[in-house]
């Protein structure tokens, strides 16, 4: 039995969701690491208590678990609100399943997956593949208007050369820089870049280089607020692609701030996370935060797909490039609207993922 127990707490300390172990009275016997996680409770602290002890908030959680033992079937919750001990509110999806010895319930397992967490996994999907169909789609444009571009510029060239000299030239150097404005715009809406030179980096460093190069642009001083964490291990990714990634959205920031707005830029750990539908052990998180009104109700959900903009003067290409760089780095960037501030948020994977 103590084997059997052994190896029972094994399995459930490896799964990746959280499970929480009852007896029958709803006294805790155990609890994994991605459950004290995700309810920010110590396994120390809280085994032996009743439910109701470590989880007050919790009445419809402790009913349905007695509901489960009552009929002895198990049950599955949706969108439950679960009040936690530091007052934050989660909603989630749990399933209950009482376990059976002799016909007596000895024990009840629940899990507990964050729906948040859940639904941010089926757009990243959604968002990746509609990100490649409008990649091979821009793919197939693009040869259509690079050719005769070739063309048109080859011609300029030509009348250029007859002309000679004549002050009409004015006109033929127009069409060749135009041509070639438009070539060069035609292989970003490609690829920004098709190699990788992977190196350990320091995402600070990455951030505060953008953050010169922004400045350098901008008219106006910048009022922009660091909160980094300093704990941060390297990095192994291709940095001029996570530099070009960051100068993108943080331009996008500066584009949609006034005079008087503020733009915050905040890194953390996660940990136990899935990037692109890849499960993580540790990731890092890099948020940048901007005060302006966002981005249009009617384009938010493809803010990330190419020549959505918003803008009048936008190519709706610098969101798009930025998540494709970062996907090539096993990333991607969400974006959401939380307390009338712009949040793009960044996820970077920093070890090998759990297949």
């Amino acid at each position: 039995m103590s084997n059997a127990r052994e190896r029972s707490q094994f399995l459930i300390e490896n799964i990746n969701t959280a499970v929480l172990v009852f007896d029958k009275n709803l006294h805790l016997l155990t609890i994994n690491t991605a459950g004290e996680n995700l309810l920010s409770l110590s396994q120390r602290k809280i085994t032996g208590q009743y439910i109701m002890e470590f989880l007050p908030g919790a009445s419809r959680f402790a009913e349905t678990i007695e509901k489960s033992l009552v009929f002895r079937q198990p049950y599955m919750e949706w969108d439950m609100d679960l009040v936690l001990p530091t007052s934050k509110s989660l909603i989630v999806d749990c399933m209950m399943s009482p376990w059976f010895e002799d016909d007596d319930c000895q024990e009840i397992i629940v899990e507990i997956v964050d729906a948040h967490s859940n639904a941010r996994v089926l757009r990243e999907e959604s968002l990746t593949q509609v990100h490649d169909a409008a990649r091979l789609s821009l793919q197939g444009m693009a040869h259509e208007i690079k050719t005769p571009l070739g063309g048109l510029r080859g011609a300029a060239q030509l009348l250029e050369q007859e002309l000679n000299g004549n002050e009409l030239t004015e006109y033929t150097q127009i069409i060749i820089n135009e041509a070639d404005r438009l070539r060069d715009l035609v292989d970003r809406m490609i690829t920004p870049s098709t190699k990788q030179y992977s190196a350990d980096v320091n995402i600070h460093e990455v951030l505060e280089y953008v953050v010169s190069l922004v400045e350098a642009e901008a008219p106006n001083l910048l009022d922009i607020v660091r909160d980094y964490d300093p704990s941060l291990p390297l990095m192994n990714v291709d940095r001029e692609q996570l530099i070009q990634a960051f100068l993108n959205i943080i331009r996008n920031a500066v584009q949609a701030i006034d005079e008087d707005g503020q733009i915050t830029m905040r890194s953390r750990i996660i940990r136990r996370t899935t990037i692109r539908q890849h499960y993580y052990k540790i990731a890092v998180c890099v948020e940048i935060i901007d005060d302006g009104p966002g981005v249009p109700l009617e384009i938010e959900d493809g803010v990330f797909y190419p020549m959505v903009t918003g803008r009048a003067e936008g190519t709706g290409l610098g969101l798009s490039i930025a998540q494709s760089l970062l996907q090539t780095n096993a990333g991607i960037i969400e974006y959401e609207r939380d307390d009338d501030k712009s949040v793009f948020r960044v996820l970077l994977p920093i070890q090998q993922r759990d297949d």
